[in-house]
């Protein structure tokens, strides 16, 4: 099982806050919450412009904060840490730099 809980929950938590800044900040380009489009058809062509990108950025950010939430759940539940396919524990070295790792190095790969 996983040591340091304490560590991971922070770290979920900390990504969790970031991921929903993200989000927040992509729906208010998106919905044009505090000001309205240009009056000027030409103006609003720019102003959507990269509204193509800024929707995959949210889309993105919608499955990273799911990601989080499922492993902030799992460490609740005490199994945080396990290889969903093989329930092996995941080596604490990936799950620092990907804290939301479902899978075992050798699990991934076979998915790949």
């Amino acid at each position: 099982m996983i040591r340091n809980n304490d560590r991971f929950r922070e770290l979920l938590h900390n990504k969790k806050q970031r991921v929903e800044e993200l989000i927040a900040h992509t729906n208010k380009h998106l919905y044009r919450r505090e000001e309205p489009y240009s009056q000027d058809f030409a103006e609003q062509a720019v102003e959507v412009e990269n509204n193509p990108v800024v929707e995959q950025l949210n889309e993105d950010g919608k499955a990273s904060l799911a990601r989080i939430n499922k492993a902030l759940k799992k460490l609740d539940a005490g199994y945080f840490g396990l290889c969903e396919d093989c329930g092996e524990p995941i080596d604490q070295d990936r799950l620092i730099i990907v804290p939301t790792a479902p899978w075992c190095i050798d699990c991934a790969k076979l998915r790949e």
